[in-house]
């Protein structure tokens, strides 16, 4: 996203990021809770069911090519919305096609985190590569969103041989589940549904902009919260690579779920408090240096989405290794939709009051209820050592922060005071995170 921005510019980086947001719902749709819910039964049962695979399968295809009709006729008839832009759609849309068939959730649910991490790697990859191809070819930039979903289908073919080779028949014709389209879709219906709203509270705020304050501005916004959504999907897969361990302990040993719980929560604050609290300082240099002088406007939206990412963050784990983990999809379900109404009504607004600024605090705040609710709504299950766990990785923030803004030793200084602090963090965690 870094390299379409500064190669491209703002306006066309505005359109590019307004079509990965339209995606983002298409992939969602396409998801439906899918791929964690079979997470959770291979993980439930230790095995991963021919039944089940093709009907996750055919149930994500069936999803994708729907949501991606329903969406390209209603961009078809919708005033503002640019040929470039419909055609950006098209390729992320084709994307979706092609990870029906992306079984890294199997290779998640197995415990086999390489595979899983391996697939993902691959894929995303293989479009940076067409992405620079695409780049030194001068074509369009709708080239890239094409590139996306080529890189998908590799990917998947890939990982293909791997996943035929987990699959296992029942042991016998009565062990047989239930697995088919209706039945996966029914059984993830709450989960699902959830899911859909995730790309309200984390998207929609874009699309909003487009609409209102035109491409510009958009490229801007996006300048400004990139960071922040890289960041919190890296989270997520972090939390991810977690859920079979916490899905299973939650239902066979509560001791062992919050030990589990507990150490995730300290991994997560370790790896982005002191980050997200030194780049508050240093937005207007970051922006320079990873996008040009063009998006600097954008710092004040870039240091909100810092707050933003450290609440999406523990927001995440509460939600899916807390909730979901524990079966509770309903209350899941029930907090993300009160966030994801809390967003829509006040996103506008805030946008029409104040700009981008605005829509960025709409989701800071919308965000924050998210949190909150799920908080709530675990609250008998996880017990963690706020203190502790939030405590120490602000103290060490203070490392870098105060290096370059008490002592005045630069930009460049802090940054090498930050690489230090997370050198520091990983000798002290090393004993956890490689046991003897």
């Amino acid at each position: 996203m870094i390299y379409v921005a500064r190669v491209f510019g703002a306006s066309e980086f505005g359109s590019f990021s307004f079509a990965n947001s339209v995606n983002a719902f298409l992939f969602v749709i396409a998801q439906f809770g899918l791929p964690v819910f079979g997470a959770r039964e291979v993980a439930r049962t230790g095995r991963l069911e021919k039944g089940l695979l093709k009907a996750i399968i055919e149930a994500r295809l069936l999803l994708a090519i729907s949501g991606m009709a329903v969406v390209l006729v209603v961009l078809h008839f919708s005033r503002g919305v640019t040929r470039p832009e419909f055609w950006l759609v098209v390729g992320f849309g084709l994307s979706n096609v092609a990870l029906s068939g992306f079984g890294d959730w199997a290779f998640q649910g197995m415990g086999r985190l390489h595979l899983w991490a391996a697939l993902n790697i691959v894929w995303q990859g293989l479009w940076l590569i067409l992405t620079i191809a695409v780049v030194h070819a001068r074509a369009s930039i709708v080239a890239l969103s094409f590139g996306y979903a080529a890189a998908a289908f590799v990917a998947g073919l890939i990982g293909w041989p791997w996943l035929r080779g987990l699959t296992q028949p029942p042991n016998d014709a009565a062990s047989i589940p239930p697995y088919s389209v209706q039945s996966v879709i029914g059984a993830s219906a709450n989960l699902g549904a959830a899911t859909l709203l995730i790309p309200v509270l984390v998207w929609t705020d874009t699309i909003i902009v487009r609409w209102l304050q035109g491409q510009h501005s958009a490229g801007l916004y996006a300048a400004g919260n990139r960071v922040a959504l890289a960041l919190g999907m890296l989270s997520s897969f972090y939390v991810m690579g977690a859920f079979p361990k916490l899905s299973h302990s939650a239902m066979s040993s509560p001791r062992e779920y919050s030990r589990c719980f507990q150490r995730a929560f300290d991994d997560l604050a370790l790896l982005f408090i002191p980050g997200a609290l030194w780049a508050l300082f240093y937005a207007p240099q970051i922006l320079l240096v990873l996008f040009n002088p063009e998006y600097v406007a954008g710092a004040t939206v870039f240091r909100i989405f810092q707050v933003f990412l450290l609440l999406n963050v523990i927001s995440n784990l509460y939600g899916m290794g807390g909730l979901v983990a524990h079966h509770r999809d309903h209350a899941f379900r029930r907090a993300m939709s009160a966030s994801a109404a809390t967003l829509l009504v006040l996103c506008p607004i805030l946008t029409l009051r104040w700009g981008i600024v605005g829509a960025a605090f709409a989701v800071v705040l919308s965000q924050s209820l998210n949190l909150v609710l799920f908080v709530v709504e675990a609250r008998d299950v996880v017990r963690p050592e706020y203190l502790k766990t939030l405590g120490v990785p602000v103290l060490m923030a203070a490392i870098p922060v105060l290096s370059g803004t008490v002592f005045h030793l630069g930009f460049w200084v802090s940054v090498a005071a930050l690489v230090l602090t997370y050198l520091a963090i990983f000798i002290w965690r090393r004993p956890v995170l490689y046991p003897s």
